[in-house]
């Protein structure tokens, strides 16, 4: 399928999508409400970013649902671009995530409904305009029918960075500080009024904007939960307490490597979901889109500093204070952590599985254009397109022949991971995959498992790649 012949069909995808399930007024009362919205967000004192916000903060609101239980969010755009929202990590509908869903238009309100599933850390963000570069995002945490709860406070922290100025590529930039430049009518105009997966022009739709010349984000300030490192509460704790937690990447090009002086972590879920073989790290890492959960034994009493291994990034805000009761002066750096943080670790021993078939999808730089990334040679959407049965099984193999690490995601499901470079594992259920430079190798056992089916992006969760053309559709048949 061409270009044209693609943008025609996801038109009319989004048309028919306007009579199912996500539509502009709900049978019932909405659970919750998203308003889409310009706002002014003080990251540190003397530094606020102007940005579009999800309620008119950064992070938003934490969204909490019971698994399997029934939800309608409304949504409000009071912006004058088109929104749309992921569900990341949620088995959803492709009219809730995915390429029939359809757009909520400038100064519009849609309703989506569905089914909270699976439990675990999730996360809510915009898959438009400036996507992971703005400040519409928010964890989604889905409580599980039951669980044993080995901890007595459960903390989320929400990483994010703010960037200076406007690359040349204007669709990434959608937060600013004072005074930087802003996009010109032009520009706005190229973005197109769709998103990323509705019909017409848009995030990846429309085109123009892809030609352009694209350079790596560059960042002013870092934050967890929306402060910079100092700037924000620090977090309380009591001699012996057993904390979870919630660590959400919401940046949208870089992984973090985090550390807790004197203490370790208990990694116990990835991407919301219990791993076979929880394992104590001195660190945490975590990709574009990733989450993992933590439990941390509080036995270090002082005043310390959880935050980057990086000293750039947390020179520059991304750290929070932990301070025991009691205790009182300066917070501590160190950083002792020498434990590597890899997938395989978490998993069993691999087992052979039967596939119904298999996809080998290449991941490399591509010489048209500065930025431009391609999977087995082409752009999206001329990408190559997965197409899976109901029911079936399939491996889905990624080599990155590039020097940069791409998170693969595929939005509406999950996967299994069945190999990290050369050692094969099972057990690992994630929605994200970060696979590794310079001839780095996932495989992952793909159950096409979505009650609904449907058509979903496959996609590099980091959004200078995806804007570049990495990218492609994952369709039920």
């Amino acid at each position: 399928m061409n270009r044209g012949e693609l943008l025609r069909s996801l038109a009319a995808a989004g048309t028919a999508a306007a009579s199912l399930p996500l539509k502009a007024s709900a049978a019932r009362p909405p659970d919750h409400v998203i308003t889409v919205e310009e706002a002014s967000w003080e990251v540190r004192p003397g530094l606020t970013v102007r940005t579009k916000t999800y309620g008119g903060a950064v992070p938003a609101k934490i969204l909490r649902l019971h698994e399997g239980s029934q939800v309608a969010v409304e949504v409000r755009n009071r912006t004058a671009l088109a929104q749309s929202i992921s569900w990341h990590g949620m088995v959803v509908p492709d009219w809730v995530d995915g390429l029939a869903t359809p757009d909520v238009p400038p100064g519009g309100t849609r309703t989506y409904s569905f089914t909270a599933t699976p439990a675990g850390t999730r996360l809510y963000h915009s898959v438009n305009g400036g996507g992971m570069f703005s400040g519409m995002f928010g964890p989604l945490i889905i409580e599980p029918k039951s669980e044993p709860g080995a901890y007595d406070r459960d903390i989320i922290l929400v990483l994010h960075e703010f960037q200076h100025s406007i690359p040349a590529q204007g669709v990434m930039a959608d937060d600013r500080l004072p005074g930087s430049p802003t996009l010109s009518a032009p520009a706005m105009a190229m973005m197109g009024a769709g998103g990323m997966m509705g019909g017409g022009g848009g995030m990846m739709g429309g085109g123009g904007m892809q030609n352009m010349l694209m350079h790596d984000a560059e960042y002013t300030v870092y934050s967890i939960n929306g402060k910079a490192l100092g700037a924000g509460d620090p977090i309380r704790v009591k001699r012996g307490e057993r904390v979870r937690f919630r660590i959400i990447n919401a940046s949208a090009t870089l992984t973090h490597r985090l550390a807790l002086p004197g203490h370790r972590f208990l990694i116990t879920h990835l991407d919301g979901n219990p791993v076979p073989r929880p394992r104590m790290l001195d660190a945490v890492e975590v990709g574009c889109g990733e989450r993992v959960d933590a439990i941390v034994t509080m036995d270090a009493p002082g005043v310390w500093v959880l935050g980057s291994t990086v000293r750039k990034a947390r020179t520059l805000g991304l750290g929070v204070v932990i301070a025991y009761d009691g205790a009182r002066g300066e917070a501590i750096w160190r950083d002792d952590s020498r434990d590597r943080f890899t997938y395989e670790a978490f998993g069993n021993p691999g087992k052979a599985e039967r596939v119904d078939g298999s996809f080998d999808l290449v991941l490399r730089k591509s010489p048209v254009a500065p930025d431009a990334w391609s999977i087995d040679g082409a752009l999206y959407p001329d990408t190559p397109r997965l197409e899976v049965r109901k029911g079936g099984t399939y491996l889905i193999r990624f080599s990155n022949m590039s020097m940069m690490e791409h998170p693969m995601h595929i939005l509406g499901n999950g996967f299994e991971l069945a190999r990290v470079d050369e050692i094969s594992t099972s057990g690992i259920h994630k929605d994200v995959v970060v696979v590794r430079p310079m001839m780095g190798r996932s495989e992952l056992l793909f159950r096409a498992d979505n009650p609904n089916g449907g058509r979903f992006l496959l996609m590099c969760h980091n959004w200078q790649h995806m804007e570049g053309g990495l990218a492609s559709v994952l369709a039920y048949t």
